[in-house]
């Protein structure tokens, strides 16, 4: 794992659990209050003691999806990294996974970083490669923009506009919720820089950074992934490449200046490991559900589904290369219950 990578997440995990958003030793249970966790300055970098934190110090299991089915009653899937990639691209052994749970009978979940789009959209998307996710079987970090906008604007800010950078379909989630994208050489009215994917360019980078190094400046991250595996190559190796949460995090330690007292811009992150999206999660299964959450990102997926008391299976070899699999548990202190094969 790329040391900057490791940081990122590394500061995901502070931040939640200086808001006693959980422990790994009293999961589990959600942040009381508001979900939104602002921005908390960290004075270092910590890495974890050596012994893994989990609620087992038993290394996972390496299992097959038949081997989980009885186990649990609700499945929660990532997408990108864990189901599909981008275009049509489909893992080996994704869709075997779906229809053996649709054919189970189980409850399904599409539980997703990108603020590419609206949940409606989102869930074609899925369709298309064949995964027939309902809408409302699809909850996305870009959903949970509304609420946060109610939050701020009860704070008194107006929110009308924000200076944005991410995919043009990204402007969708941002229209829901009454807001408009100003053009690129432009300034909103309000200090406040949304990010939904890494779109950037030196010009509106730059642009980005004066924004945000005004007083009072906010910068809403809509996808807090911030690395992610590009579709493999005709030789089997998957490329990692930085995302929305690396420049989001170049972007907030680039913000501190004088002008904000070294501060820099306050931060709020959507979508996992963070407690909203959790939240959301569990209002739409049963209650007492048995879940499980699958992904590929330890400080996302795996972390996350702690946060909502959830057991979680990583699938291995895709945002987490084998190789580097122990050193990166070890880094973050972060182990998931399974290890899934396809």
């Amino acid at each position: 794992m790329d040391k900057f990578e490791t940081e990122i997440y590394l500061r995901y995990k502070q931040i939640i659990e200086s808001q006693k958003a959980c422990s790994f030793t009293c999961h589990p249970g959600l942040v009381p209050g508001s979900p939104f966790l602002c921005k908390t300055e960290l004075s270092s970098w910590r890495a974890l003691p050596d012994r893994i934190q989990s609620d087992s110090c038993a290394v996972p299991r390496h299992v097959y999806m038949a081997d989980l089915l009885n186990r649990y009653d609700a499945f929660c899937f990532d997408g990108y990294g864990t189901l599909y990639n981008r275009g049509s691209f489909v893992y080996p052994g994704a869709m075997e996974w779906f229809k053996m749970l649709r054919r189970a009978g189980k409850h399904l979940r599409l539980v997703t970083n990108a603020a590419s789009d609206v949940d409606e959209v989102l869930a074609r998307d899925a369709d298309k490669r064949g995964f027939d996710f309902s809408t409302e079987e699809t909850i996305s970090s870009g959903s949970l923009l509304k609420d946060l906008c109610a939050e701020l604007r009860s704070r008194g800010l107006k929110l009308r506009e924000v200076y944005y950078i991410g995919r043009e379909t990204g402007k969708h989630v941002l229209e829901a919720c009454g807001i408009t994208a100003v053009a690129m050489d432009a300034e909103p009215a309000e200090p406040i820089v949304a990010i939904s994917s890494a779109k950037d360019t030196p010009e509106t980078y730059a642009r980005a950074v004066k924004i945000l190094q005004k007083p009072g400046a906010i910068l809403l991250v809509l996808n807090s992934d911030a690395w992610a595996p590009k579709i493999p190559e005709e030789n089997g190796v998957t490329v990692r490449e930085p995302v929305s949460g690396a420049l989001s995090e170049r972007l907030r330690r680039d913000s501190m200046c004088d002008a904000n007292g070294g501060k820099g811009c306050a931060t709020y992150y959507l979508g996992k490991p963070f407690p909203a999206i959790w939240e959301r999660v569990k209002a739409s299964l049963p209650p007492n559900a048995r879940v499980l959450m699958i992904g590929d990102t330890l400080g996302t997926d795996v972390y996350g589904a702690k946060i909502a008391g959830f057991d979680s299976a990583l699938v291995v070899g895709r945002n987490v290369p084998a190789e580097e699999l122990e050193a990166d548990e070890k880094a973050l202190g972060i182990r998931p219950d399974w290890y899934l094969e396809s």
